[in-house]
Formats: structure tokens, C-alpha cells, sequence
């Protein structure tokens, strides 16, 4: 059957040039309507809100003690059991991460669309199924899942950050949405992302800036920041971000939290709304974001268990492996490879100490770690970067070009890089040479740990810095280039700024001028107290296998304590 449709958005003819400003600002009035007063922090509570907000949800008075302990479990699979053992009502689940969410978004402006009505009602039927049935839908029967706004939902308004996508009414839900919906869980809300997605920000001309809840004068990395601020905030147990170039781990490490960057071709994708239609040389991927990797594998099993490839075409029709899971707690000594620096940023203080803490840990635990030089690696984001341009801008233009809407700060136009069909072809020929090269290092690697196999996984800064001032993180080297090399990849929080500890390397010597930049820049007052995280790598494919690793160093470095 032909396909007659346009994979674009057309912009309504409502939405003008001179108009789009008022439709936004209409937008967001029509969101805020949606907190219901009695869940509206009071304005003597705002005014005495610091930087720190995380705080706030137990102090302000709108959540009730039994909601509060709902909402301040981090298990999904805990909170799952105490919905189907009838301790907590669906309805009593599904409200309390609302109210949260609610006071959340009025601290953070972490949202998008809300839903909270209508999860109440999705909980209501769940509760009267489990009531006469006995029997649980499916893993995440009444689990709340936030959304980040790329996941499209049947009849709400969907702009995934765009102005000129206002009065957008998905007709359908995508691929997850629709999975999730299978397995029994429960969507109060959309949160926000930066335009066009291809920063690690949350900003857009349509809802604002979103802010850090550990610091509010900091970003809370992107794209999937919005997500990262929620959680944090613990309006929500467990989201659904995207990733092409560190997207859910950028943010889970300036947040605090816990994630994973699946392999492609395992979580479906298809349906969501999303920016650079029809690239597929580096593949954006769905990824879990939770206060536990724990609750990330849950997730991940859920997902997997019920077939992706029933919803999508392009997922494989594996389940989750848990032989593959459940492998790397047997093993007595595991050996690691460590990245210290791409060659392109250093890593500020904080990530280098979390760094070495975490490798000093793990041989303390008995297990090896040894250097792994990233020089192959050097151009690897940039060579992702051609990839990303290699239309020109064409796709930004459609977005933006109907109604005038600027790009925002951060984003380059790249109406110069257009490529070639042949030149294309090279860039894709390219990415397979690197990743031919980093899969021959990696097994290379047996010949200098002492357990005789390569190493288990690959430990890796996350990004140069902590959360930052808006227009701070301007390098996505250490995430990108393992999208590129299309690998899975966990990341978690190991400690937290230490001033004390942190201060700037007096011996300093830049790499190149922006190197310089970075470290000029770098406060650690400012980022006090901010968490600090790290990422572990695998090999392709065995995205089962670096969880249960992920379990084994989490627990060793002890990554749910990292506040303590």
C-alpha cells in the first residue's frame, strides 16, 4: 500500500507570524488551569522556596502522609506489588504522584501536557478489573509512567516543544504508549524538552525553561530534561526519555537518577512525534529514567516480555534475557575499562573524582580496572554531528520556517552542511570503520586483565561538567559517541560537588580553546552539593548482561546514597 501522508506536521492555518506568540501564551494558560487550586503551592510557599526544591513536596502541605509514603518509594517493582497485594488503591497511586507532579511542575516547569484527570480515571478501571478479576493487567498494573513529549497519546495535543505544532491532536498512540498501556500502567503527564531536541537544555518558545530541582539557577541537562526535573522531584517512580546523543543520561546525571541507553532495535519507537525524520544512521532510542537501576530492569523486563515487535516493526522479537542478567553477580573478579577524557573536553573536578572513586571502589571490591585510551573515539561526536546535519537544516526549516519561530540559543543552523547522497553514504562508511575499530579494542583488552576475558564493561564521565548555568553544557562528546557506536550504556549517580575537594587543577593545561572555556567557567560554590554521576558501557546488543553489571558497581559505589 502506497503511503500518501506526510511524516511532517503541516501548521495549522490558525498560527501566523504574528499570532504564534498569543497561541503560545494561550497554551500555557490552558496548562496551568489544569492544577487543580486545592494541589496550587501557596504564594507564601513560592517566596520561600530556595534553589533547592526537593524539599519542598513533604513541607508544603498538599500531599497527605499515606501519599507521601507512596510517592517516595523508588522500587517500581515494590510499588507494583503493593498495587496488586491492594495495599494501595491504582486511584490512590495514580492521585499522588499527580499532586506531586503538580507541585513539581509549579517549582521546576518541568511539564508539558497533563493528563492528570484522565490517569484517575485509567487507575479507576484498573482498580475495578483487579477487584473482579483477582488478576493484575500486565508488570506496571497502576504504575504512574511520565512521557517525555515525543510520545504521542491519543487525543491529546502533542508539539514535542514547537510553537508551530500547536493544535496538533495525535490520532493514535505511538508504539510505547500503547505497550505500556498493555502491560497496565497508568500516564499523568508529558514533560518538556528543548526545541528541536538536539541540545542538552530544556528550553522552547512554547513552555519555557525548565530548571534543576537540586538548584534551580541550574540546568537539568537534555534533552530529556524535563523528565530528569520530575523524577528528581519524585512526581513520578519511572519516565520514558529518548536518546541519540545522550539525551537520557545527560540528564539523569545532573539530576541524580538512574538510566539506561538501550541498544537499538530493542524498546519500539515508532509513532513518536520526533526531530530528523527518517535519519537511521545514528538511531534515536526510548530509554527507562528511575531513582534506581533496579527499577530501570524492571521496566526494561516489562517491556521487553510483551514483544515490542507486536507494536513496531523494528524492534527484535527477543525477551528479556535473565540468564544474561543474572551472569555477572557469578562471576568472582570483574575487570573494567576506564575513559578518563575524550580529547577533546576535560572532565571539571567533580567528574574526575567520581570517576576515581568509583574505580578506587570497585578494586577495593576485589575486581580490576585498567585504561582504556579513547584517541579512536576523538572525532567520533562530530562525526555524529555530520550525520545529524547532513539535510542542511531542512528539517529544523519545515518546523520553524511557517510561522517564523526562531531556533533557540545553543542550536547551530546547519544550512551548510547539506550533504551529498555519495558523501552520505561516506559518513555512514565512516561510523562502521569506528565501530569496527572500538569493537577490536575491546577484545583486545583480555590481553592485559588478569581475568583472561575482555572487560566487562567500560566506565566513562558522563559530560565535562555538573549541571551548569543555561548555556553551559555545550558538549555531548562523552555520551555521543557511544549513540554512534550504537553500544548500551547506564548512568548513575556515584557522589556530589564538594567544594572543598573540587576546587579548579591549578596545573591545568587546555586541550584547545574551548577546553579553556570549560574550565574558566567552572564554579564549584556555585555547583555545590549538585550530583555527580558516571557511565558504564557495554557490548551491543547485551543490554541484559550491563544491567546486572550496572547492579553489581551500583551497589558497590553505592549509587542510591550518592546524596549522603
Amino acid at each position: 500500500m502506497a503511503i500518501t501522508t506526510s511524516p511532517y506536521h503541516q501548521t495549522l492555518p490558525h498560527l501566523t507570524k504574528d499570532n504564534w506568540r498569543d497561541h503560545a501564551a494561550d497554551k500555557r494558560a490552558r496548562q496551568a488551569a489544569l492544577i487543580p487550586k486545592e494541589w496550587r503551592l501557596s504564594p507564601e510557599t513560592l517566596d520561600a522556596t530556595g534553589d533547592d526544591v526537593t524539599g519542598v513536596p513533604k513541607t508544603c502541605g498538599i500531599l497527605s502522609e499515606r501519599e507521601l509514603e507512596i510517592t517516595e518509594l523508588d522500587e517500581v517493582e515494590e510499588l507494583a506489588k503493593r498495587i496488586a497485594k491492594k495495599t494501595y488503591t491504582a486511584v490512590e497511586v495514580a492521585t499522588a504522584f499527580s499532586k506531586r507532579a503538580a507541585i513539581a511542575q509549579q517549582l521546576t516547569n518541568c511539564l508539558t501536557e497533563i493528563f492528570f484527570s484522565e490517569a484517575i480515571q485509567q487507575a479507576t478501571k484498573l482498580d475495578e478489573i483487579l477487584e473482579k478479576t483477582g488478576k493484575t493487567v500486565g508488570p506496571l498494573h497502576g504504575v504512574p509512567v511520565s512521557l517525555k513529549d515525543q510520545f504521542d497519546v491519543a487525543g491529546t495535543e502533542s508539539t514535542m516543544g514547537y510553537c508551530s505544532y500547536l493544535g496538533r491532536i495525535s490520532t493514535y498512540d505511538s508504539a510505547l504508549v500503547r505497550l505500556l498501556r498493555d502491560a497496565g500502567a497508568v500516564f499523568h503527564c508529558r514533560t518538556n524538552i528543548p526545541q528541536t531536541l538536539m541540545i542538552g537544555d530544556v528550553f522552547n518558545h512554547l513552555f519555557g525553561r525548565c530548571c534543576n530541582p537540586h538548584n534551580r539557577k541550574l540546568i537539568p541537562g537534555g534533552s530529556s530534561g524535563g523528565e530528569g526535573a520530575l523524577i528528581a522531584m519524585k512526581g513520578s517512580i519511572v519516565g520514558v526519555g529518548t536518546d541519540v546523543g545522550g539525551s537520557v543520561r545527560i540528564p539523569s546525571a545532573m539530576c541524580g537518577l538512574h538510566t539506561i541507553r538501550p541498544t537499538t532495535r530493542r524498546l519500539p519507537y515508532a509513532g513518536a512525534t520526533t526531530s530528523l525524520i527518517g535519519q537511521k544512521a545514528v538511531v534515536c532510542v526510548a530509554g527507562p529514567m528511575a531513582r534506581s537501576l533496579s527499577s530501570c530492569a524492571y521496566f526494561l523486563r516489562a517491556v521487553l516480555n510483551l514483544n515490542p515487535a507486536n507494536y513496531d516493526p523494528t524492534p527484535l522479537p527477543f525477551p528479556f534475557n535473565d540468564a544474561a542478567y543474572t551472569c555477572t553477580a557469578k562471576r568472582v573478579k570483574l575487570a573494567f575499562g576506564i575513559i578518563r577524557t575524550d580529547h577533546n573536553v576535560t572532565p571539571t573536578p567533580p567528574i574526575k573524582r567520581a570517576l576515581d572513586l568509583a574505580a578506587q571502589k570497585l578494586v577495593n571490591a576485589g575486581h580490576e580496572v585498567i585504561e582504556f585510551d579513547s584517541v579512536l573515539l576523538k572525532d567520533a561526536f562530530q562525526l555524529a554531528n555530520d550525520i545529524f546535519g547532513a539535510d542542511g537544516g531542512e528539517d529544523f526549516k519545515r518546523a520553524l520556517d511557517p510561522i517564523g519561530e526562531p531556533l533557540i540559543p545553543g542550536i547551530s543552523p546547519t544550512q551548510n552542511s547539506l550533504k551529498t547522497v555519495s558523501e552520505f553514504w561516506q559518513l555512514n562508511y565512516a561510523k562502521e570503520l569506528v565501530q569496527q575499530g572500538f569493537l577490536a579494542q575491546w577484545l583486545a583488552t583480555a590481553e592485559q586483565t588478569s581475568t583472561g576475558r575482555p572487560i566487562d564493561g567500560l566506565l566513562c564521565p558522563p559530560a565535562p561538567v555538573t549541571a551548569v548555568l543555561p548555556g553551559g553544557n555545550r558538549h555531548a562528546g562523552y555520551t555521543g559517541m557511544f549513540n554512534l557506536l550504537d553500544v548500551p550504556v547506564l548512568c548513575f549517580p556515584v557522589t556530589k560537588v564538594e567544594p572543598a575537594v573540587d576546587s579548579a587543577d591549578p596545573y591545568f593545561k587546555p586541550l584547545n580553546e574551548e577546553d579553556r572555556r570549560f574550565h574558566d567557567e567552572y564554579d564549584p560554590q556555585l555547583t555545590a552539593g549538585m550530583p555527580v554521576g558516571i557511565q558504564l558501557v557495554g557490548r551491543r546488543w547485551q543490554d541484559e548482561e550491563l544491567l546486572g553489571l550496572g547492579e553489581v558497581v551500583a551497589s558497590i559505589i553505592g549509587s542510591k546514597d550518592w546524596a549522603e
